[in-house]
């Protein structure tokens, strides 16, 4: 392995557990390999765990290029899965402690696709 690589291993590591203090899920729609009466593919919700970095107050000015500012509500960086727009996040844990929220997150812009974990421009949606 060479230096950088394992110079950014551990900058990836050290980011993680230094300030991915919140958990969430993203929830993802997989396709069972079966089919309804309409022959449309029934998918299943799968969620995926993260540790992440959650503000719902976030700096909407700099998602000018990534997405329309006046949909941004919240912001969440984490390093993986690689994140798509339209995927749903649900926030499950702020600062180490469980949450209940009443609503869930959708993306709409992603940008820093880099060592310190992609950052997401968020919405409300209503569940």
């Amino acid at each position: 392995m060479l230096a950088n690589e394992r110079l950014t291993k551990e900058l990836s590591r050290r980011t993680r557990s230094l300030f991915f203090c919140d958990t969430a899920y993203i929830l993802k729609n997989v396709a069972t390999g079966e089919y309804d009466a309409y022959n449309n593919p029934i998918v299943e919700t799968s969620e995926i765990p993260v540790d992440c970095a959650f503000t719902d107050k976030p700096n909407v000015e700099s998602w000018r290029d990534y997405a329309d500012i006046e949909t941004v509500q919240a912001e969440i960086r984490f390093i993986e899965p690689r994140p798509t727009k339209g995927d749903i996040i649900r926030i499950v844990g702020r600062f180490g402690t469980q949450v209940m929220p009443d609503t869930e997150y959708e993306i709409v812009g992603i940008r820093d696709r880099d060592t310190f974990g992609h950052v997401c421009a968020l919405k409300a949606v209503n569940i």
